[in-house]
């Protein structure tokens, strides 16, 4: 299965729960807004939970005690394992990136870690073994 990933770079996915570990538990559901690089990863991503809060991550702040940038690449194995998300234009993407610089999350998140994703780092190696 080929994708141009041109055509589905800008994604809404359907409401998930953050896992009971993560600081942003007890805010309820979320939905997941993804904007994909050219080599299929995530670069950047909101997710904006029932409770208003909007926490946001790129390749710069990829983790934090609320969650993570998405670490899978996006292909068929992504489709079988979330199945088909919402195509949406990026400027919906960039409306919710925007509104998540005002929400109360961004003052409380933690520092990410010094150092590139580690997904990111073995995909550019040539060590990633692909999920197509």
């Amino acid at each position: 299965m080929f994708i141009n990933i041109q055509d589905v770079q800008y994604q809404k996915g359907s409401s998930e729960r953050a896992p009971e570990y993560a600081a942003s538990h007890d805010w309820g559901t979320f939905i997941r807004y993804l904007e994909f690089g050219d080599d299929c990863f995530a670069t950047r991503q909101v997710d904006a939970y029932e409770n208003g809060y909007l926490v946001r991550y790129d390749r710069e702040h990829w983790s934090d005690q609320f969650g993570s940038l998405v670490d899978f690449q996006f292909g068929k194995l992504w489709i079988k394992h979330w199945g088909q998300s919402d195509v949406i234009t990026r400027e919906e993407f960039e409306l919710k990136w925007k509104d998540s610089e005002e929400s109360p999350s961004i003052s409380l998140r933690n520092p990410s870690p010094n150092k590139p994703p580690p997904w990111i780092e073995l995909f550019e190696s040539g060590r990633w073994p692909g999920q197509a």
